[in-house]
């Protein structure tokens, strides 16, 4: 999220948790100090009714190659073994001149728990070490800019922390792909507010929805099932 244009508010949201499930902004708040507006987002928009007239932004959109999440077992710090998950990516740059690239991953589950990506050093060795894809790049190389065409594509690796084991579904939003946006008011905004925080930012952005089968999929590493993928606001 970028500034105060993305206080975590998704107009996207409302599609999504349409497909995961009913979320009350009770349960909300006591993950993300910000879900109070988000509700009122979800309530009150709909993503799919946006004015072409009101995107602004740069016309292009990486091309998004993506393998679905995976599962992995670590042995933390403290000894203990996590489940984390990470989705590797590939961004290539269709336009005719270098874009920049600063990607931002949200996975947020049926549980109204929400996950960015991180660095995770000791996962994303263990990620490195089981895979061995060439060139993997963590988090923080895959900051900058994406040269044009194929030999330009950079492959890299979003990582989350472990989810609460009675998660039974989650979306994945993948911003950073295009140079679109839209703005909304912004529904928390008082009298007081500067003018220019009254106003929220939009980034046209991808969300990837999924389930997890069984009860046990946090012991049976189980792979998720694929529900959706639609772009969005947010």
């Amino acid at each position: 999220m970028r500034g105060n244009h993305h206080i975590a508010v998704s107009w996207g949201v409302a599609a999504v948790f349409a497909a995961l499930a009913v979320v009350s902004p009770t349960a909300l708040a006591e993950d993300d100090p910000q879900a109070e507006a988000a509700s009122k987002a979800i309530q009150t928009h709909d993503p799919d009714k946006v004015d072409p007239n009101t995107i602004r932004g740069e016309d292009w959109t990486f091309d998004f190659q993506f393998e679905h999440p995976h599962p992995i077992v670590v042995r933390t710090p403290g000894g203990e073994r996590e489940v984390y998950w990470y989705l590797v990516y590939t961004v290539t740059n269709r336009a005719k001149e270098a874009k920049h690239f600063v990607p931002s991953f949200v996975l947020y589950t049926d549980k109204a728990v929400l996950r960015r990506a991180g660095i995770f050093p000791t996962v994303y060795e263990a990620i490195k070490a089981s895979r061995k894809i060439r060139f993997l790049q963590n988090a923080v190389k895959m900051h900058g800019k994406i040269m044009p065409g194929e030999g330009g594509a950079q492959t890299g690796v979003a990582i989350f922390a472990p989810l609460p084991r009675d998660s039974d579904r989650f979306a994945v939003f993948c911003e950073g792909m295009s140079g679109r946006y839209i703005e909304r008011p912004n529904l928390v905004a008082k009298d007081d507010t500067p003018a220019d925080e009254k106003v929220v930012r939009l980034h046209k952005t991808l969300a990837l929805t999924y389930r997890l089968p069984g009860d046990k999929w946090w012991l049976n590493l189980d792979q998720p099932v694929f529900i959706s993928k639609s772009w969005t606001w947010r």
